[in-house]
């Protein structure tokens, strides 16, 4: 009798630590990852141009153009209310990175402007 006993508990006991162990799973690691982002004189890339809500992202912007580019994504202003972005100049052959943690889902619009004008433009998708 004693030995049945002793095997309910154990089994009661490795019930519960598996059901313990699922529910530790549920939460997602978040991604960590770069998004190149190539300006030209007439063309932006930007790959990849999505990620998932929750990740850590960082920008490497590297400027392939014989022109000084700025580089605007999302809301560069700040403050309450606003959203998330920024805004970057880049010298021809300069290098930029910009490390951001992606907090809600959208589009994030991004352009390249050479003094005020807007020489390309595209769209980063957090989903």
């Amino acid at each position: 009798m004693k030995a049945k006993t002793l095997a309910l508990a154990l089994c009661a006991t490795i019930a519960a630590l598996l059901v313990a162990g699922s529910a530790s799973g549920t939460t997602n690691v978040p991604a960590i990852f770069t998004v190149k982002v190539t300006i030209k004189d007439k063309s932006i890339a930007m790959i990849p141009n999505h990620a998932v809500r929750g990740s850590t992202i960082t920008f490497i912007l590297t400027n392939r153009g014989s022109k000084t580019h700025t580089f605007v994504i999302g809301d560069a202003t700040r403050g309450a209310g606003k959203g998330q972005g920024f805004r970057q100049t880049l010298k021809p052959n300069q290098q930029f990175t910009k490390v951001m943690f992606l907090d809600y889902r959208g589009t994030m619009p991004f352009t390249t402007k050479v003094g005020s004008k807007v020489l390309a433009k595209g769209a980063f998708h957090i989903r």
